[in-house]
């Protein structure tokens, strides 16, 4: 009898070592690996601005600008000071935003060119061969408090942190340079406007 018993025990033995052979380990262990989905939505930045042109003075105006004049880009009226809080109404501009993400925007006002010289004083003054420039947007508490010097490069924000996908309505400010004009021929100057992720 005890014999058998310790032939039983060597044949369970023996059929569990096979087993154990035969069973991949993996199966026996469980799950040994797991996996981790990454996401990235970009931060897509993205505008367009309509109208892209503006001529001073030629909005109800006779589309010839005088020296020392303050023009507006308002449709009401190109001597038309923006009111408090200044109103979709009395912009010119729409930018079109198609970002993503909340964003800056920052408006560069260039010297002029082809004509008369009118170089940006960057200090939203005018004097002799100077203009100054400011840049505004619909919803500012009010005009003279929120509008934005419009410098050549570097300007502040004209709108800090304007959620994605949502558009606004803007205006442009010249003081045309203080010295007489002395010849018609057109002069041009490029306005940028820049979009950046606000952090």
């Amino acid at each position: 009898m005890e014999r058998f018993k310790d032939l039983t025990l060597l044949f369970l033995a023996i059929v569990l070592a096979m087993v154990m052979y035969l069973v991949p380990i993996d199966r026996v262990l469980g799950a040994t690996t797991a996996t981790v989905t990454v996401n990235a939505t970009p931060a897509f930045v993205t505008l367009t601005v309509a109208p892209d042109t503006w001529d001073v003075n030629g909005i109800t105006g006779s589309g010839a600008a005088s020296t020392g004049t303050t023009y507006y880009s308002n449709p009401l009226g190109d001597v038309l000071i923006p009111s408090d809080p200044i109103v979709d109404g009395e912009c010119r501009f729409t930018i079109t935003n198609g970002s993503t993400v909340a964003t800056n925007l920052t408006v560069d006002f260039g010297d002029f060119f082809g004509g008369m010289t009118m170089i940006n004083s960057d200090a939203g003054t005018s004097a002799a061969t100077e203009f100054g420039a400011f840049s505004w947007n619909s919803g500012d508490t009010t005009y003279a408090g929120n509008r934005t010097i419009a410098m050549v490069t570097g300007s502040d924000y004209m709108h800090s942190n304007l959620a994605g996908s949502t558009n606004i309505k803007w205006g442009l400010t010249i003081l045309t340079r203080t010295d007489a004009w002395t010849n018609a021929t057109l002069m041009q100057s490029t306005v940028t406007v820049t979009s950046t992720v606000a952090y």
